[in-house]
Parts: structure tokens; sequence; C-alpha cells
């Protein structure tokens, strides 16, 4: 949540803190069908991550990794504790990436905001948020998350832009 703004964008950033919270304890929905490690299925997080955008699966030697792009921004969504097929995952980071800026803007937002953690990384400032899918998580778990992550990355555009 934003610090020290107007009353509206409080309201929105303290709704949005209060999700992203919600959502990184496992969820519980009746819906959510964990896999066999306990994880989430990776093509329900592709199934959100297209209704926001564009959106890609990749298996790479790492496992499953959604490219993915929602309001013109591009962003990754990395996943870890998966099964053998990497179908299955108990945990994910939705990543985002930034160009010229610099430490004092990762600072300035880890400051101002309780969503999203910015760190520099060489020249690229990252935006990034752990997620737990352990227990499984319902299918508009993953659809508000999506949302919460699109907001979060349409604020940053414009705190590090505008």
């Amino acid at each position: 949540m934003k610090r020290g703004v107007t009353p509206e964008r409080l309201v929105r950033g303290a709704a949005a803190w209060v999700l992203a919270a919600l959502l990184t304890v496992p969820a519980a929905a009746a819906s959510a069908q964990p896999g066999p490690n306990g994880g989430t299925d990776v093509q329900q997080v592709l199934r959100a991550a297209q209704g926001m955008g564009s959106a890609t699966l990749k298996q790479s030697k790492d496992g499953p990794r959604i490219t993915a792009d929602a309001v013109l921004i591009g962003y990754t969504v990395i996943f870890s504790g998966c099964d053998a097929a990497g179908r299955f995952c108990t945990h994910m980071v939705l990543e985002t990436l930034w160009r010229d800026l610099a430490l004092e803007d990762a600072v300035r937002w880890n400051q101002e905001w309780s969503g999203g953690r910015a760190y520099m990384d060489g020249d690229l400032l990252v935006l990034d948020h752990w997620v737990s899918l352990g227990g499984g998580m319902s299918d508009q778990a993953l659809t508000q998350l999506m949302d919460w992550w699109t907001y979060i990355m349409y604020e940053a555009q414009a705190q590090f832009y505008d």
C-alpha cells in the first residue's frame, strides 16, 4: 500500500495487501484439487495468466515457466517444488524486470509499498512476489492473484516512469 496518498488509493492498496496476504497462505477452497505432491496444476496458473493477457507455458531444465504480459507489461512465473513431470508445483514467483532504474527506485518501492519486493540485479530492477501453491489453489484464487499482480505492475510502472 502506498503511504500518504489519496483515500481512494489507500483503500485500493489496503485491499490489494489483504488479498496478497490471503493468497500467500495455501488455499482451502473446495474447488482446489492439490496434485500428488500437494501442489497446484501449472495449467491452472496458465489459464489465470491468460485471463489477464497473453501467456505461454514452457518447460525448462529448471522446471515449468510462464512468460506473459498484462497491461502491456511483461512478466514471468517461475515454479519450484514441482513433481517429476513438472505438472504440479508447490511454489511460484511472479517476476517482472525494469530497465533504466536505480537502487533508489527499488528502495523507494519497498518503503512505500507492501505488495511485491523490489531489488537490483545488475542493471535491472526486479519486482517479484512469492506465492505458496501448497494444498492447491482454486481457479478463483488464482484469478484474484493475477488481478492483484496486474495492479501491482501497473502501479510500479506509474511510480517508476511517470
